[in-house]
């Protein structure tokens, strides 16, 4: 693998290690936890915000959104699931502008047909290999900021083969991209031939929770350094470990509920303190007493 002009997000790392996120909050525990960049998973955010399967059912300007909110929230690099774009290289352009306008710091294209669907879904398609490469070629010549990722990722691995998936990847790389991502490569020998194959460093997704085989195997971040991955993303771990504790949260209500009896779950819940420091309530207080004619305090009197 050629390492010419790695980006300087991962030119310090053995392997990068990222959390996927879906709002506000999961960025901000991810960022206090010690990662050092997120992506923003457009699985999480369909999911979260919209209540629909990733299916090609978010539209560009609610990931933007979503996308908006998070990077004024967290102090470190937010990458953003691009989907495929949202339609043509022109499309793809927008994206790319209006992310450095609100912070991003990278962008991840997939060469799916539309409407897509994740990555480890059956009946999946691509679109023509020099199509991709130009939403590409328009996402590297449409940023500003030279810092900013462009992460290309093929899907046909399991449309075509894996030696198709190399040469998108390599026409890829030459089109712009700074990473490249190869989805759902089952095994760890491929995930090692495409490593040694393509011509820009490697990222690759690993997905806890599914059932259905088959399925990229699960491997750590050391056995993927092993075999020579730059980055590693964890896109859906986050979304699903906040639906299983809700419905644990949701089971002891309901438990509660049937038996009258009331009892506090610390196991199950944060404390009321814990949110608010995750939220950032100190730092409000500390404006509110050097502001505090804004919040309406000042001269308040107590008297009844």
């Amino acid at each position: 693998m050629s390492q010419n002009k790695v980006h300087p997000l991962i030119a310090d790392c053995e392997v990068m290690v990222s959390a996927g996120v879906y709002d506000v909050l999961s960025a901000k525990l991810a960022e206090r936890a010690g990662f050092s960049t997120v992506v923003l998973s457009g699985y999480g955010v369909s999911a979260s915000h919209l209540g629909e399967p990733d299916f090609g059912i978010l539209s560009q300007s609610e990931m933007l959104d979503v996308a908006r909110r998070v990077c004024r929230a967290v102090n470190i690099p937010v990458i953003v699931d691009g989907d495929t774009g949202y339609g043509s290289a022109l499309n793809v352009m927008h994206m790319v502008r209006e992310l450095m306008r609100i912070g991003a710091m990278g962008i991840i294209l997939e060469d799916q047909t539309w409407p897509k669907r994740c990555g480890h879904m059956v009946g999946k398609a691509v679109i023509e290999a020099e199509e991709m490469a130009e939403k590409i070629r328009s996402a590297a010549n449409a940023r500003k900021n030279p810092n900013f990722v462009v992460m290309a990722r093929t899907d046909a691995y399991a449309t075509h083969n894996i030696d198709e998936a190399i040469r998108r990847l390599n026409l890829y790389a030459e089109a712009g991209a700074d990473l490249l991502f190869a989805d759902a490569v089952l095994t760890a020998n491929d995930i090692r031939t495409v490593v040694k194959h393509v011509h820009k460093p490697l990222a690759v997704n690993m997905g806890f929770g599914i059932r259905q085989r088959p399925t990229t195997a699960l491997m750590s971040a050391r056995e993927l350094e092993d075999l020579g991955v730059a980055l590693v993303i964890f896109p859906r771990l986050l979304t699903a470990a906040a639906i299983m504790g809700m419905k644990h949260a949701i089971s002891a209500l309901q438990e509660s509920l049937n038996t009258g009896l009331v009892v506090d779950r610390p196991d199950l819940c944060v404390s009321f303190e814990e949110l608010n420091q995750l939220v950032g309530f100190d730092e409000i207080t500390d404006m509110e007493k050097q502001f505090p004619r804004a919040t309406g305090h000042a001269g308040a009197s107590t008297e009844a």
